[in-house]
């Protein structure tokens, strides 16, 4: 199993990532980062990441 944590999560992520890549067997997304704490709430919540934050030192 590999986890994933992305610092940036916005459009790439959204569009080209997600299936890509996080949706491969084998493959989960287990923190996601953006600047706003709003957006990466947002984020965590529309794809089941279990963890979030808006500062990449957490």
């Amino acid at each position: 199993m590999i986890g994933w944590g992305i610092i940036g999560v916005g459009d790439v992520t959204e569009v080209k990532a997600n299936a890509a890549i996080f949706d491969a067997p084998g493959s989960r997304r287990v923190h996601v980062m953006r600047r706003t704490a709003d957006a990466a709430r947002d984020y965590a919540e529309r794809h089941r990441v279990p963890r979030w934050s808006s500062d990449a030192k957490n």
